[in-house]
């Protein structure tokens, strides 16, 4: 199992969730080029965590990347900051506060004959 991280990235899950979704069921392969010509700015995040697990099993595993799967994408939630928009009803109450949003994205590849590595 080759784990790679990345964390506290300034951009909301649910985007995040929507690139990582659609690339679990393909081949390393496929998704690395179907994540390069995307044209949003989460392909780009995921895709350098892909590239960082590959780089991972080369490195420390001494594994070929073309025996190599996604076994899971996954986006957590990290912490939120705190910002104010004096344009939402002033400052009453929370309404003129905005919640910027970070994600933890989690990327596990695993060997393609299932065995440990």
């Amino acid at each position: 199992m080759i784990v790679a991280k990345a964390n506290f990235v300034r951009m909301s899950p649910r985007k995040l969730r929507l690139i990582a979704d659609a690339v679990k069921p393909l081949s390393i392969d496929l998704a690395i080029a179907q994540l390069k010509i995307l044209r949003k700015r989460a392909g780009g995040v995921i895709l350098k965590v892909i590239q960082q697990a590959i780089g991972n099993a080369k490195n420390n595993l001494k594994l070929s990347p073309a025996d190599l799967k996604i076994k899971s994408i996954l986006v957590g939630e990290g912490p939120r900051y705190k910002r104010s928009d004096r344009h939402s009803h002033g400052a009453r109450f929370d309404s003129g506060i905005r919640h910027k949003r970070n994600s933890h994205v989690t990327v596990i590849l695993e060997n393609k004959n299932g065995t440990q590595s």
